[in-house]
C-alpha cells in the first residue's frame, strides 16, 4: 500500500510537472502587446484631434481678422497655411477609419456675429454648451479651445478650462458617447485648392475657404450662364457673410419702413434705382427674372455650411460654383420708424431687379429658399420688406 501511494504521487507529480512546462502563456503577452498598441493609438489620435480643434480655433482668428493665404507648403501628413500676417497651422490630412463615425467631430458655427464651438456625433450636429447651457464661444477675447480625452470607462470626455476639469461629452440626446471602433485621425477630411482659395473640407461636410493670395474687391463667377455673378452678396466682402438688408429700388438705402414706396417701375436693372448700380459702379446690377431663373434651373443646388455659416452652393455645368448664404429679411418691428426685426434667418432670399403692380401695391421678384427646396419668381411687397442681393454683371 505504502509503495501504490508514493508511486501515485509521484505520478501526480509528474503530471503537474510535464502540466507547467507545456503551459503556453503567448496568448496573454499577445493580448497585453495588443492593449498596450490601443492605448498608445488612442493617445495619437487624441493628440492629432487636439491639434485639429487648435488649428480650427486658429481658422476663426483668419476668418474674423479676413486674412489671406501667401504659401501652402505640402507635409508628409498634411499641410503648412501661411497667412497674410506672417502666422502659420499645420492641417493634416484625413485618413479614413474603418467606420470612422465613432469620434466626434468638433468644429465652429457663426451664430450672431460670433463663431462658437459645435460637434457632429453620428451626422448630428449640436452646440456645445458649458454646464449653464450658454454655447462655448471660438471667437473674441473670451474664446475658448476645447481638449478631448478618453476617460478610463472609453467615453468621450471634453475640458473647456485647458485640461483642468473634463466632463463627458454627450449627444443629442444627452447621453455620453463611447469611444469604440477605429476612426480616423482627423477631423479634415481632404484639402481642395482652386485658382484663388483653398478649401478646407471637414468630415462632418463642412468647408472653410481661405482666399489664395489678395483677391479683387468685386468678383464675378462664371457659372457658364449668360451673366456672371458675384462671388458675395451686396454689403458684404466675403462669400458667407450676409451683408446688407435693402428695400426693392432704394438706391440711397435710406428709405424707413413702413413709409416707405418703392418706384412705380417694372425693371430696374442697370437703371438710377438699382442699388447694385450704385454700390459697385461699373456694369453690375441686379439680375432679372430671366437670370435667376437660369441660375436655379441650369445649376446644381446642395445645401451647404461654409466658414460656419449655413447656406446652398450653386454650382454651374463647367464646376464654378458661389454660395448664397442664409440671410432671412427684414420686416417692420413695433418700436421707432424704421425698427426692424430679422425673420426666417435660416433661408436665403434675394432680390431680383424687376417687379409689378397690382391694385395692393408693387411686388418685387425674390428668389429663395428654405428647408425643403429653393423657388423663383415669388413675390413680396417691395415696400414693406428688406431683403439681400446678389449682383451680377455681363
Amino acid at each position: 500500500m505504502k509503495t501504490f501511494r508514493f508511486i501515485y504521487q509521484f505520478v501526480l507529480l509528474l503530471m503537474c510537472t510535464t502540466a507547467c512546462n507545456e503551459y503556453d502563456d503567448s496568448e496573454l503577452w499577445d493580448r497585453v502587446n495588443s492593449l498596450d498598441d490601443r492605448v498608445t493609438s488612442i493617445e495619437n489620435r487624441l493628440k492629432a484631434l487636439n491639434n485639429d480643434i487648435t488649428s480650427i480655433s486658429a481658422l476663426v482668428g483668419v476668418l474674423q481678422n479676413r486674412l489671406y493665404l501667401t504659401n501652402v507648403t505640402t507635409l508628409g501628413d498634411g499641410y503648412t497655411l501661411t497667412f497674410s500676417d506672417g502666422s502659420h497651422i499645420t492641417v493634416s490630412d484625413g485618413k479614413d477609419g474603418i467606420n470612422g463615425k465613432d469620434a466626434p467631430v468638433i468644429n465652429v458655427r457663426y451664430y450672431n456675429g460670433r463663431y462658437y464651438w459645435v460637434q457632429t456625433i453620428n451626422g448630428e450636429t449640436t452646440w456645445l454648451n458649458d454646464s449653464d447651457g450658454n454655447k462655448i464661444p471660438a471667437s473674441g477675447t473670451d474664446a475658448i479651445t476645447p481638449l478631448l480625452k478618453v476617460d478610463s470607462d472609453g467615453y468621450w470626455i471634453i475640458s473647456y478650462d485647458k485640461g483642468y476639469t473634463y466632463s463627458k461629452l454627450l449627444d443629442e440626446y444627452g447621453k455620453a458617447v463611447k469611444a469604440s471602433g477605429m476612426d480616423g485621425d482627423s477631423f479634415f477630411e481632404s484639402v481642395e485648392a482652386t485658382e484663388d482659395e483653398l478649401r478646407l473640407i471637414l468630415k462632418d461636410g463642412t468647408e472653410i475657404v481661405i482666399p489664395l493670395g489678395e483677391q479683387s474687391l468685386y468678383k464675378a463667377v462664371n457659372l457658364g450662364l449668360s451673366v456672371r455673378w458675384a462671388s458675395f452678396n451686396l454689403g458684404a466682402i466675403t462669400s458667407s457673410e450676409k451683408g446688407g438688408y435693402f428695400l426693392w429700388g432704394d438706391v440711397d438705402n435710406v428709405g424707413v419702413m413702413p413709409d416707405y414706396q418703392a418706384p412705380n417701375i417694372d425693371n430696374i436693372c442697370g437703371s438710377k434705382y438699382d442699388i447694385a448700380r450704385a454700390m459697385w459702379g461699373g456694369s453690375w446690377r441686379l439680375p432679372n427674372k430671366a437670370e435667376q431663373i437660369d441660375l436655379i434651373k441650369k445649376c446644381t443646388w446642395t445645401r451647404a455650411t461654409i466658414n460656419g455659416v449655413s447656406g446652398m452652393k450653386v454650382t454651374g455645368s463647367n464646376g464654378n460654383s458661389i454660395f448664397l448664404p442664409s440671410t432671412g429679411y427684414m420686416l417692420p418691428a413695433s418700436g421707432p420708424a424704421g425698427a426692424t426685426q430679422l425673420v426666417d434667418e435660416n433661408s436665403g432670399y434675394y432680390w431680383v431687379g424687376e417687379s409689378y403692380g397690382d391694385t395692393y401695391g408693387r411686388f418685387g421678384y425674390v428668389f429663395y429658399y428654405n428647408s425643403t427646396s429653393y423657388y423663383y419668381n415669388a413675390s413680396w411687397n417691395a415696400s414693406m420688406i428688406k431683403m439681400a442681393i446678389r449682383p451680377v454683371k455681363e
